[in-house]
């Protein structure tokens, strides 16, 4: 594993961390980065609604699921040590993985971001320097097709290659009830190219070009509650969204859009240079990124006008005639990306390799935008009831009561440029056989610019510029005790930082030229890894303690100006927890490997603007305007990661016959409850659940040339209705909920030469 930058054992990293290899991602299905996080303890990654490619994520509690260019993600993605800026841009397929490592806690001075939540590191296979031949072919259930295929050149002039394609497609979750067509459906390519050139002993050059582009329906978003009061004054529309509304997975849902109508394509570029002398290596790490992404529409579901209680945009008194298909909530736009980072290291160690030591230069910039314009649909009187009978009466043809009316909330563009430096290092000093201690130091400065166009509640339509710059010192300390080659135990302090940020979606000026500020996170650690009775014993574990300064927290806010994430700095807040990882090998047939994770978050300090879950509106004090106070202790502190998780993984490898060895694996993954907002939550929380899934492979069948092998697989195999994600609308009167695949069960078949 890579996870401190020099390739070491996991049993000897001082870090609580979880690493998945070639084999176990291919026994387990994995395809994106998301699919290993039921197995990771205080792991938790989701796909957000409206979209196939955005990760909300949450380590230890700490979570971000805001894709708005104007914040960071408290969680980092790297792929061979590049930095993926954007979480709305993180779930694609990876081609060639060769391992998956997930860090907990604060990172940084490995790293190139500073992250407060931990990170994920991704690492693909290079260039053997011999000929190969891989082809891999899925087929599943819902019309799944996936086929991957590798080729390996054989090293010439210090030259080698490999070149790798996956094509993928899936048909849908669930259907149209309106035409019966597919909705979740998608189609995907991928290609990956890799190139390494080695002209000297001392010297590697290797590069890679990445693509990956898909095309997909996203009208997965089911309606699980619509609010007594919007439904009251809302009429048809209001009444058709409440028939439609049911807080269990429903098999067909209220879309007319069953086509591909979004697309999103992403193409890299990195390049990394390694020289190696004899006590250090210099090494240097390039990269550029884009990605587009176009969605036609983003919506919650869609009803027909009955002709009278549904009122046009044009503020005219005429309704939307009959039989016109009108979103509850819907988003048409595009969001851009183009980042680009260079990074230089130097590795190495000193007095007879006593002190060992990683020390780096940063930079990542990143410019983006995105349009986001909103039609939805409001009830007339809570839109128009504070102007004048005469005015209401006109603008409703009548009276109001029973009316809603579709209303757009202007043009919602933003444009970001973002700029970080940093300069890190870490050095390991051996103080004796037994004891070591590790000093790391990271200094981090960001800017900000962004420009918002919108209509603003107190200036009207206009754009808006604001900037800003956030700097910090981030110091860690970490003891490490080897009582034994086969026990080693550690304590670490750490500390994070996450620059502050920007509302892009703010309604007012002052809401978007005042930054949120910065947040910083304290993170205290206990951990020990340990093997035993000759190595057929592995048991890992983790205590952790972290206070958090300025926690920066997503609030979700609907009305009459529409939908946004508000973001908030929550005061102060801690958790604590464990993360605990056993591995048996009881027989050399039988591996078993158990994971467990917990966290326990409490607010101490958290003043906001308040919501009625109930109502959706924003609570008023006595004097009627609306109510700021602390909600520490009624915020949901399970907002976006349950407080534990634990999986098992049984696998048996049979003897090995004439015709193949059989291998069979069955495991179990286990999340607890979960609210995706801290006030909002009422009505679109998570259940706790449990998912079984298993495999049985044939290996090694006989071939006159290469490895051929046939897997059977299932998923899901208790059909589990688990929600994903939630949005509550507030106001607007309704909450959504998208859910997880339902059980699949397919094959796999693969060769390599």
């Amino acid at each position: 594993m890579t996870a401190e930058r020099v390739v070491a054992s996991q049993q000897d990293t001082p870090i609580s961390l979880t690493a998945f290899d070639q084999q176990s991602l291919e026994n387990l299905g994995v395809i994106e980065s998301g699919d290993i996080a039921a197995y990771t303890p205080n792991l938790r990654m989701n796909k957000t609604p409206a979209s196939q490619n955005a990760y909300g994520i949450s380590i230890r509690g700490i979570a971000s699921s805001e894709p708005s260019l104007a914040i960071d993600p408290t969680v980092g993605i790297y792929i061979d040590g590049i930095y993926i800026g954007r979480n709305s841009a993180a779930a694609f397929e990876i081609v060639d993985m060769e391992r998956i490592e997930v860090l907990r806690g604060p990172q940084g001075t490995l790293f190139g971001r500073n992250t407060t939540g931990g990170a994920i590191n991704i690492v693909t296979q290079k260039p053997s320097g011999e000929f190969g031949f891989e082809q891999k072919v899925t087929m599943g259930e819902r019309e799944l097709l996936r086929s991957a295929t590798s080729i390996e050149t054989p090293e010439w002039s210090n030259l080698s290659a490999r070149l790798s394609f996956t094509h993928g497609e899936r048909g849908g979750l669930v259907r149209s009830a309106y035409t019966g067509g597919d909705l979740g459906q998608y189609d995907q390519q991928a290609v990956r190219l890799a190139v390494r050139w080695t002209p000297t002993e001392r010297l590697v050059a290797d590069y890679t070009f990445d693509h990956f582009q898909q095309d997909s329906n996203t009208n997965l978003s089911q309606i699980s509650f619509v609010r007594p009061l919007q439904l009251s004054l809302g009429g048809g529309q209001y009444e058709q969204a409440a028939a439609a509304a049911s807080p269990r997975r429903s098999g067909s849902l209220p879309f007319i859009g069953d086509g591909k109508d979004q697309s999103m394509e992403i193409d890299g570029h990195a390049l990394t240079l390694a020289w190696e002398a004899d006590s250090y290596t210099l090494k240097s790490i390039s990269s550029w990124r884009e990605f587009t992404n176009r969605y036609a529409s983003q919506g919650f579901g869609e009803f027909p006008s009955d002709g009278q209680t549904l009122l046009s945009a044009s503020f005219d008194g005429t309704t939307v005639p009959a039989g016109d298909f009108v979103q509850m909530f819907d988003s048409q736009g595009f969001n851009e990306h183009e980042q680009w980072s260079q990074e230089f290291q130097v590795i190495g160690a000193l007095a007879d390799d006593r002190l060992s030591y990683t020390a780096g230069v940063y930079f990542f910039g990143e410019e983006g935008r995105q349009a986001d314009p909103q039609q939805f649909v409001f009830p007339a009187l809570l839109a128009l009831g504070s102007l004048d009978a005469g005015t209401q009466a006109f603008l409703c043809a009548g009276d109001c009561f029973g009316k809603s009316i579709v209303l757009n909330s202007g043009a919602n563009y933003y444009e970001a440029d973002n700029d970080a430096w940093a300069l890190y290092s870490q050095f390991t000093y051996d103080i004796s056989p037994k004891w070591a201690a590790t000093l790391g130091m990271r200094w981090s400065e960001d800017e900000r610019e962004l420009r918002l166009t919108n209509t603003f509640d107190d200036v009207g339509e206009t754009t808006l510029s604001a900037s800003d710059s956030w700097s910090k010192f981030n110091p860690n300390l970490t003891m490490t005790y080897t009582a034994s080659d086969d026990l080693m135990l550690y304590g670490k302090i750490a500390t994070g930082y996450r620059a502050g940020g920007y509302n892009v979606r703010a309604t007012t000026q002052t809401s978007f030229e005042d930054p949120v500020n910065e947040e910083n996170v304290t993170s205290f650690e206990l951990g020990g890894k340990s093997e035993w009775m000759e190595n057929r014993v592995r048991l890992n574990g983790a205590l952790f303690y972290y206070e958090y300064e300025d926690q920066q927290v997503s609030q979700f806010e609907a009305g009459s100006g529409g939908a946004s994430s508000k973001l908030v700095n929550a005061g102060e807040s801690e958790a604590w927890g464990a993360e605990l990882e056993l591995t048996v090998m009881p027989t050399d047939a039988l591996l078993a490997t158990f994971s467990y994770g917990y966290t326990d978050l409490s607010y101490n300090k958290f003043i906001t603007s308040v919501s009625d879950p109930i109502t959706g509106f924003p609570a008023r004090g006595e004097d009627g305007e609306p109510l700021t106070a602390d909600i520490a202790n009624t915020a949901s502190t399970i907002a976006g990661s349950p407080k534990s998780n634990a999986s098992a993984i049984l696998q048996y490898t049979f003897p090995h016959m004439g015709y193949g060895q059989w291998i069979a694996q069955f495991d179990v993954a286990y999340s607890g409850d979960r609210t995706f907002q801290t006030q909002l939550n009422l009505y679109d929380r998570a259940d706790s659940y449990t998912l079984f899934n298993a495999r049985l492979t044939l290996a090694d069948i006989p071939v006159p040339h290469g490895e051929l092998s046939v897997a059977a697989w299932g998923r899901n195999l208790g059909n589990e209705k688990v929600r994903e994600f939630g949005v509550d609308f507030g106001a607007l009167g309704f909450a959504v909920n998208t859910y997880r695949e339902l059980r699949s069960v397919g094959f796999d078949l693969s060769y390599r030469y």
